[in-house]
């Protein structure tokens, strides 16, 4: 239970983070795509554990324009897929974990193309071991099931990690392109 309130009241500090952070519409709309790509990428590569465009673009929103930025889109990702993909106590933790590997992407440098993607791979394993932790409420919290889903989800997290490596070294240029190509003061 105590995990639960920790997961509440840290996506709440990043909400009000956001809240009090200025973002023009332009930006905004910028966002806004960026984000419904992403919740459709992972709805399109569901059928394929771990493969997904989702991660990538969390991560390019949080390195290249902010890491709160990225966490809300993140966020934005895993409540409106769970919609179709089923939903649980888990959601929780995969939003704790996109706004963790969002908010590690503050570190410099981050906007690369070689580290964000050197950086999406260990995001893959990171993601995974802090969603994991919502499955131990079904577990009663006991180290071994911690252990076994660590073992077991091995091979997902590898799948994520390089799927986000994939997708941040295709996108990365075409999101920059993007990216600077309109004007925020008039919106175009």
């Amino acid at each position: 239970m105590e995990l639960i309130l920790v997961a509440v009241v840290l996506i709440s500090l990043i909400v009000l983070r956001f809240e009090y952070r200025p973002v023009s519409e332009s930006m905004l709309r910028f966002i806004a795509l960026v984000t419904a790509a992403a919740i459709v990428g992972r709805l399109l590569f569901a059928s394929v554990p771990n493969v997904q465009p989702a991660t990538a673009l969390v991560l390019l929103l949080a390195a290249c324009v902010s890491p709160i930025i990225g966490a809300i889109a993140g966020m934005l990702v895993v409540v409106l897929t769970s919609l179709f993909l089923g939903s649980g106590p888990f959601v929780l933790f995969q939003i704790i974990a996109y706004a963790t590997i969002s908010l590690f992407c503050v570190l410099p440098g981050m906007k690369s193309r070689v580290l964000l993607s050197i950086y999406g791979a260990m995001a893959g394993f990171l993601y995974g071991w802090i969603s994991n932790l919502g499955f131990l409420i079904f577990t009663g919290f006991s180290r071994e099931a911690f252990v076994t889903l660590l073992l077991t989800g091995g091979v997902f997290d590898l799948l994520h990690g390089v799927s986000n490596t994939v997708f941040i070294w295709l996108l990365h240029p075409i999101f920059l392109r993007i990216l600077h190509s309109f004007d925020e003061k008039t919106g175009k």
